[in-house]
């Protein structure tokens, strides 16, 4: 058995025992219709009041004519992965919990919400489930101890997203680097690809001191190498879906970078179209522009058609 296969195959047992069978179809993007979140950003604020007519999009270079689709409409699947590793211990815990449980307040009627942590082992502690107060029981169950398998938990996310029409939002927070994941980062890069989740991460950019002695002195140093090596696989992740990442300074900027997460989810707009003058099977490359108004545009940069 392949690495590949050993870590996929740890994926289905904490994941797809808890899918009904109607999940079991997963990284699908048919040719039928396909689906783009957009975010549109003018410096640090975000664009309003788009309509499809001022977007361009084009599938393999091919011009397409899109719709927009009033995201009001769609329910919301919102996985969160934590990182429950023995880092995350004490006042980080305490404040990640908080931070997830108000989360659930911004969520409406009809939206659902799954938990997974993750520290050595991946964990599925609810699948998505519209009951709020099974969220909060899970959150109870969070512990923190052991390594952390970043890698393998994002990919765990991707595969709860299920075939129904809602929208997905893929969370996961870390505070630290990957010790103990069985996939490597080109793996989870290409399962995101196969998937119309949009995935946001909460980064904890505190550096922490390291203490060393040279010449009878005490030099105290900052570490920031945990930070730019899961910060640049996140980076990756959140850049092939369209989302991002947030940088948490402190544990206490943990609830309202959860909060930001969510917010600017509620902003994007989201486009339809049915692919003309393309190839029906392999990748596709998009390109999503505004016609007239300035901003950044954001959106994921293709998928599959299988």
């Amino acid at each position: 058995m392949t690495r590949l296969h050993q870590a996929c195959a740890a994926a289905i047992v904490v994941v797809g025992a808890a899918l009904p069978p109607t999940a079991q179809q997963r990284f699908r993007s048919g040719t039928v219709g396909v689906r783009v979140d957009v975010l549109v950003a003018r410096g640090q604020e975000l664009v309003r009041g788009l309509k499809a007519t001022d977007f361009e999009l084009r599938d393999e270079g091919v011009l397409q004519n899109v719709s927009e689709i009033e995201v009001e409409q769609i329910p919301l699947n919102l996985i969160l992965a934590v990182d429950t590793s023995g880092s995350v211990a004490g006042e980080r815990m305490r404040s990640l919990v908080q931070a997830g449980q108000s989360l659930l307040n911004g969520l409406r009627a009809g939206d659902r919400v799954a938990l997974l942590s993750f520290s050595t082992r991946v964990r599925l502690l609810a699948p998505l489930t519209p009951s709020r107060q099974q969220i909060d029981g899970a959150f109870t169950k969070l512990t923190a101890q052991g390594a952390t398998s970043l890698r393998d938990a994002a990919f765990a996310a991707l595969a709860l997203r299920e075939t129904d029409p809602g929208r997905t939002l893929v969370l996961i927070f870390s505070d630290g680097t990957d010790t103990a994941s069985w996939l490597r980062a080109a793996d989870v890069i290409d399962a995101a690809k196969r998937t119309d989740s949009v995935v946001y991460a909460v980064a904890l950019a505190e550096r922490r001191p390291l203490v060393n002695i040279s010449g009878g002195r005490i030099i105290v140093q900052r570490d920031t190498t945990t930070v730019q090596e899961a910060g640049k696989f996140l980076e990756h992740l959140t850049a092939e879906t369209g989302g991002r990442v947030l940088f948490a300074n402190s544990n206490r900027d943990i609830r309202a970078a959860f909060t930001e997460t969510l917010a600017e989810f509620r902003e994007r707009y989201v486009l339809s179209y049915t692919p003309a003058g393309v190839s029906p099977t392999g990748w596709h490359r998009l390109d999503v522009k505004l016609k007239v108004t300035s901003g950044k545009v954001t959106a994921r940069r293709g998928y599959f058609a299988e």
